[in-house]
């Protein structure tokens, strides 16, 4: 039986585990993808990609590509018989939070070409039209029987990456129950082409009595993704084509909408589930194959995305000698809450929408638009709400990499993503902090060289984990962040904060010391 050798397979090549395989490279770690499909999907699938995505993407050098490829929203409308009720400005409620203050329409397709291609540029490959059948784990790694047309192969890792998506085969070879439970509507999507009065300018709601419709604007003139639920008539037959249902979406909407040319149809059952742990062994879960939920906000494929970008990192410094094992824990410890909360915020909001029951028919008709219309008076709600929905507010304030050790009333925290700053040379901040190590952002009011010179004298022991930024002539950064005496903030690779302290470098150098775990 042929054999191969690597450090990290990873199974699935969706945009969950081409992320994976792109961090891997990115940080010189020697990884083989497989996937049993011929080559990258070619169905838009999942639409959205959001402002914290855009952030890692612009970390990857390709966001740049992606937005050019996209379709840029800016608000978001909510309908009721053909009737705006209300507008939501995405754009105005993110300015200055980030780089991306709006929803990027990039169907999966694309997303998976994009990444697919900038692997390919880090000089590794996917293995299409390769089947998993096998997996055994061991103390030093673990043994994967691989399909390959009429071949079998073996192949050899240190660590696997489940990838494959909401019917995960890995999850089901080690007996991994997927709990939680199926929506009772049946759903369909088509990619259609829309001419209308509301423009395209805008993700819109409409909402009814019995349904709800959600229009998606994608690349191209008059094009859209319509996604709803498929009337009671049709949930033991499914309709042939999409224009079988425009008579019962016009019905139900009170909208006379003009539809044509539609290249995509599907319908689907819709679930909300999450396993136990992320990790097994040897064997770490992300994307869909550890958690899947309804399509509600668009956050599944983003979540995915980070999934990979905070386990690849670790996974690269394990590897590489950089760090011991422990530093894998906090894979789960981080990701799994998020993937548990997400599950049910969304499945309530989507319940909501899609409920025959009256209470909620009354909710989504009369009091849900106004209702969004009444909170979004409010700046604090209108911030909060940018930051869930774009995932730039998500936080590991309870991680094990997590330390404050600070005096003053600083405006972040440890846990927390950077704040998206600029330098007095108009510079992103973010754009400093593009290689996959820790960052030491050094801020000292009186400029303190021999702070500088104090944290320098960490890089014999730490140099390929740790890199030194001093930006103690930043009087306005140091304002905005309220510091008032000498400061290190040290940036993970993700773009979290691990460390913030004001009581010397001995706290830095013991912060690193524990996450090495060397």
């Amino acid at each position: 039986m042929p054999g191969l050798k690597t450090n990290v397979l990873i199974i699935g090549a969706g945009p969950t585990g081409l992320m994976a395989a792109c961090q891997l490279r990115r940080q010189g770690v020697d990884c083989i993808i497989i996937d049993k499909k011929a080559g990258p999907t070619r169905e838009s699938r999942a639409l959205v990609v959001h402002a914290r995505t855009l952030e890692l993407y612009q970390q990857m050098g390709i966001a740049g590509a992606a937005i050019q490829q996209g379709e840029i929203v800016r608000k978001a409308q909510f309908l009721v018989r053909n009737k705006k009720i209300q507008e939501v400005p995405l754009g105005l409620l993110g300015e200055g939070l980030c780089a991306h203050p709006y929803l990027l329409i990039l169907e999966q397709s694309l997303n998976e070409q994009l990444l697919y291609d900038h692997l390919k540029e880090l000089e590794g490959e996917v293995l299409w039209e390769h089947e998993l059948l096998s997996l055994m784990q061991h103390e030093e790694g673990v043994i994967a029987k691989v399909r390959y047309g009429k071949d079998v192969l073996k192949i050899e890792a240190d660590y696997v990456i489940a990838a494959d998506g909401g019917k995960s085969h890995m999850r089901h070879l080690l007996d991994i129950p997927f709990e939680g439970s199926t929506y009772e509507n049946i759903f369909f999507v088509a990619d259609t082409k829309l001419d209308w009065y509301w423009g395209r300018g805008a993700v819109s709601l409409y909402t009814a009595r019995r349904t709800f419709m959600a229009l998606f604007p994608m690349k191209g003139e008059h094009r859209f993704r319509v996604v709803g639920i498929l009337p009671p008539s049709y949930q033991n037959e499914h309709p042939s084509s999409f224009d079988e249902l425009v008579p019962y979406i016009k019905e139900e909407i009170e909208a006379d909408l003009k539809f044509s040319d539609t290249t995509w149809f599907s319908v689907y059952r819709l679930h909300h589930r999450c396993i136990r742990h992320f990790r097994a062994q040897r064997v770490f879960f992300a994307g869909d194959a550890a958690h899947i939920h309804s399509p509600a906000g668009g956050q599944g494929m983003n979540t995915g995305l980070q999934d990979s970008h905070n386990l690849a990192w670790k996974l690269a410094w394990v590897v590489k000698g950089l760090a011991a094992d422990a530093l894998l824990d906090t894979y789960e410890q981080e990701r799994l809450p998020l993937a548990k909360q997400l599950v049910s915020s969304t499945d309530r909001a989507f319940g909501m929408m899609t409920s025959g029951r009256w209470h909620h028919r009354l909710l989504r008709l009369y009091i849900f638009p106004h209702l969004v219309k009444l909170l979004f008076r409010f700046q604090k709600l209108r911030l909060r709400g940018f930051r869930t929905i774009s995932q730039i507010g998500i936080r590991y304030i309870s991680s094990d990499l997590t330390l404050n050790r600070i005096s003053q009333a600083l405006r972040v925290k440890s846990g927390e993503r950077f704040p998206f700053l600029h330098t007095a040379s108009g510079d992103c901040v973010y754009n400093l902090l593009t290689e996959p190590v820790f960052h030491a952002l050094v801020f000292s009011p009186k400029q303190n060289e021999a702070l500088v010179e104090d944290l320098n004298g960490l890089l014999p022991s730490f140099r390929k984990i740790l890199t030194i930024i001093d930006l103690s002539a930043e009087k306005k950064l140091m304002e905005s962040l309220n510091i008032t005496k000498d400061t290190v903030f040290l940036i993970r690779p993700d773009h979290y904060i691990g460390l913030v302290t004001d009581e010397g470098v001995k706290v830095v150098r013991d912060y690193l010391r524990k996450v090495s775990g060397l």
